[in-house]
């Protein structure tokens, strides 16, 4: 009878910790920046914050847990209906303010290279498809949201960092995962995230999604910094 041995990869106490931390990050940045925030789901990430290891201790994380931990009882209801109001202003609709996917900030928009920047957006989605399609992650698409819209790629990293929690017993398969993390965060998230969060964060005044974005630049920087070394320590 063949026996097969299952290799467990080395994690420390402190890699342990962030692995944790980022499942709560990328739910957070998924739950606010794919649809309006209903008043419920404002109150849970009100009481979540309150939680260890939910959020990081970084300027932006530290200014989004004060803001959602000192929005006032009384004001609760008006503050989720002007915050459900500014995620419509920004996102929703052919006048958005923000264009919230990838190949949006790869083209010129130049009507004169039009042809160069259909060809760029093609590839855009035929890379990013085929990451999904090497992960076998599919998507269940409620709304037809484009493969390159930020709120799939982050649920993509969320899909991936769930699974490489889940599979710390089988070292292939885990370093596998790491491995096309570091790829997709390089090959995507990485070259057009920092400037989408500049943007959002020029384009708001709501603390809400201000925090959002400096949260969203300096976690994928720190998750990405985390991931390498992480990687590096299993060889």
């Amino acid at each position: 009878m063949t026996v097969l041995f299952k290799e467990p990869v080395v994690i420390s106490k402190e890699q342990s910790q962030w692995m944790e931390l980022r499942g709560w990050v990328y739910q957070l940045l998924m739950d606010f920046l794919s649809r309006q925030p209903r008043m419920s789901l404002i109150a849970q990430w009100c009481r979540r914050v309150e939680q260890k290891n939910t959020i990081p201790h970084s300027n932006a994380g530290k200014t989004l847990k004060n803001y959602l931990e000192s929005i006032p009882a009384g004001d609760f209801r008006k503050v989720c209906r002007e915050e459900a109001e500014e995620y419509k202003t920004l996102f929703m609709g052919d006048d958005a303010v923000m264009k919230s996917y990838e190949s949006a900030y790869l083209v010129s928009g130049n009507s004169a290279a039009m042809n160069e920047d259909s060809l760029v957006e093609f590839m855009c989605l035929t890379g990013i498809r085929n990451m999904y399609l090497e992960a076998g992650v599919v998507f269940n698409k409620l709304t037809g949201e484009r493969d390159d819209h930020l709120a799939m790629e982050l649920e993509f990293m969320a899909v991936l960092a769930g699974e490489m929690d889940a599979k710390e017993a089988f070292r292939d398969r885990c370093l596998e995962i790491g491995d096309l993390q570091i790829r997709f965060m390089e090959s995507h998230l990485l070259k057009w995230v920092p400037r989408f969060s500049q943007d959002l964060a020029s384009a708001t005044k709501s603390p809400l999604y201000k925090g959002l974005s400096g949260l969203l630049s300096e976690f994928l920087a720190y998750d990405y910094q985390q991931l390498c070394a992480w990687r590096e320590s299993q060889k």
